[in-house]
């Protein structure tokens, strides 16, 4: 008398979906709804300057462990008098720091880590420039300034957010 494996089948079936389907929202992030948008701002963009310390620049652009043509970071850093760093990036750079930011402020995950990234200093950067692209209304002259953003070390105060 043979024995059904159908009942026994259900649920393992059920346990593997379960698994795809954490596997597979596993690498996504909990982006903004204007973070397409941004982009998009952000690609258009002849060149964007932002300063801020060089240890904030260093452990949000940090790029150890990650490549592809979408992290590419290609970025001049000049030392200003005031200790703090100018990093001028192209439209497409900036583009495509916001996506290594994102990763890291929104819940990405990689195989280094348990959880998802919720860096501090990765949001914080995150919003001090979108507060800045959400602010472009339209192409900027090409004769005008590049966009800037400063980002310190001062401290942030809740309420004003």
């Amino acid at each position: 008398m043979p024995i059904s494996s159908s009942p026994r089948r259900a649920p393992v079936l059920a346990v593997l979906a379960l698994l795809a389907a954490a596997l597979l929202s596993g690498c996504s992030t909990d982006s903004p709804s204007q973070h397409s948008e941004r982009l998009q701002k952000a690609a258009g963009l002849q060149a964007f300057h932002v300063e801020t310390t060089k240890d904030l620049w260093e452990k949000t652009s940090d790029q150890t462990g990650r490549s592809g043509p979408d992290l590419e970071l290609k970025a001049k850093t000049k030392q200003l008098d005031n200790g703090l760093i100018q990093i001028e990036l192209t439209g497409v750079s900036l583009a495509n720091y916001l996506r290594v930011l994102d990763y890291m402020a929104h819940g990405g995950t990689d195989s280094k880590n348990i959880g998802r990234h919720r860096s501090a200093e990765s949001i914080r950067m995150y919003d001090e420039i979108a507060g800045v692209l959400d602010g472009i209304t339209k192409r900027p002259d090409p004769k005008d300034p590049p966009p800037r953003v400063v980002v310190d070390d001062a401290f942030i105060d809740p309420k004003n957010k």
